[in-house]
């Protein structure tokens, strides 16, 4: 049996917990603060997210990173356009406020 490693950032694993429903778009802004301040990697939610979907769907490193993400999202009836929406609202309203 062949395993193929899948590399994730602690950003990735974070937009993956949220699509899994496993947390909340608040918790999920809130711990990628957290995370991101205590480490000092000055990263931006909004550049990951962008990377994640280039990733997965719109610029796929290979074709099995892509089918998988569709499987997980088909398994578990996620509906990933409108949770990224969710999530980029959120981003924008914590941006506009100051918070990140």
């Amino acid at each position: 049996m062949k395993y193929d490693i899948m590399p994730f950032t602690f950003a990735d694993v974070l937009i993956l917990r949220y699509l899994l429903g496993n947390a909340d778009e608040f918790q999920t802004v809130d711990d990628f603060t957290a995370i991101n301040l205590s480490s000092d990697l000055k990263w931006s939610f909004k550049r990951h997210i962008t990377k994640f979907i280039k990733r997965f769907w719109s610029s796929p490193y290979k074709k099995e990173e892509e089918q998988w993400m569709q499987k997980l999202l088909a398994e578990h009836g996620i509906k990933a356009k409108h949770k990224f929406a969710r999530l980029s609202k959120l981003i924008q309203q914590k941006e506009a406020e100051g918070y990140i």
